[in-house]
């Protein structure tokens, strides 16, 4: 275990059998509510065949243990019924809400089942233009091409000068370091363009041959289960997970009315929320959710939900399993956020 999580895990423990934790759940959510933000549940994590990005899962052992401790601890309701709430002026403390983003296949195999066992109710944002395909995202194709490839080979003479200058960009990292590798090319294809990173990734492609990737992503089938169970709300997370603020508005406008429309005809559900990819947005993103009907949208930003605040950029508390693996550690990232 890192020396940092060690820490954590320690100072977590002292905190909670100190009474601190108690004191602070007072002071900080008698009148306020939380919203907390997971993407992949997996089990077991060890037996992946690729690498996962350590912000991006919590195993099934402690989504299961979350679960335990927060339907005993606090009411849960669904995303748009705590808005509901929020936005009438009714009682919101100790209240909290799940949501998932992007739509994972594990949030059917592993999450639903814990959701189903503990009767607790989630939303998850769906990347509509991802359900049901081998499509994977970004993050997860630059891994693999990096884990299989010699990045500096491919800077050749038909290597377009965007790639070229990623290459150069990412050719300091150790390659014996590959997880600072990854997190390192993932960072910086954030900052480019969607032009100049799709041209980056056509690149990359373009040195494999094989067989598209297993299916990673839910089906319509899956998500239609779910949401029929009474316990999984769908909310919209664009089709094809751009960054919002990086777009033509037109483009904006299509990535979310495409993917709210979409859902609502295939599961016959009402969406009345969004999540923007990455936590990108500005205000005419904004304005394009109010012209589309949508009544609150998710952001990335820590904090908590209050009376009076703006339901389009709604903070999350993002879990993961370095620091949530016990409850003292989820008590702390709820309470002290910075944590």
């Amino acid at each position: 275990m890192m020396p940092k999580i060690m820490l954590r895990r320690i100072l977590s423990a002292l905190l909670s059998f100190s009474g601190i934790h108690a004191i602070l759940e007072h002071l900080r959510l008698s009148d306020r509510a939380f919203v907390l933000m997971y993407h992949r549940v997996l089990s077991p994590v060890g037996q992946l065949p690729h690498y996962v990005q350590p912000g991006m899962f919590v195993t099934a052992a402690t989504f299961e243990r979350q679960l335990s401790y927060l339907r005993n601890k606090f009411e849960i309701t669904f995303l748009d019924e705590l808005v509901a709430k929020a936005r009438k002026g009714e009682r919101i403390g100790r209240h909290c809400a799940l949501t998932f983003d992007d739509g994972w296949g594990d949030n059917y195999s592993e999450a639903f089942p814990l959701l189903k066992k503990y009767g607790v109710p989630a939303t998850i944002f769906l990347t509509t233009g991802f359900v049901g395909t081998q499509r994977t995202f970004w993050p997860e194709e630059i891994i693999s091409c990096l884990a299989r490839l010699d990045i500096g080979s491919l800077t050749g003479y038909q290597a377009p000068q965007s790639f070229i200058r990623f290459a150069g960009e990412i050719g300091g990292v150790k390659r014996a370091d590959l997880e600072t590798l990854f997190e390192g090319a993932i960072e910086l294809l954030k900052k480019k363009s969607p032009q100049d990173r799709e041209e980056i990734l056509s690149h990359l492609r373009g040195a494999f041959n094989g067989e598209p990737p297993p299916r990673q992503m839910l089906n319509w089938e899956e998500a239609r289960e779910m949401a029929q169970s009474g316990l999984v709300r769908f909310g919209a997370h664009t089709v094809n997970h751009e960054l919002l603020d990086q777009l033509p508005l037109q483009m904006v406008r299509d990535e979310i009315y495409l993917s709210r429309q979409e859902i609502e005809q295939r599961l016959e559900q009402k969406v009345t929320t969004f999540a923007y990819p990455n936590g990108n947005h500005s205000k005419a993103v904004q304005q394009l959710l109010v012209e589309g009907g949508l009544e609150a949208a998710v952001t990335t930003r820590k904090g908590f939900v209050e009376h009076g605040m703006s339901f389009l950029e709604i903070p999350r508390i993002a879990l993961h399993e370095d620091v949530s693996t016990t409850i003292p550690m989820l008590r702390s990232k709820i309470l002290m956020q910075a944590f």
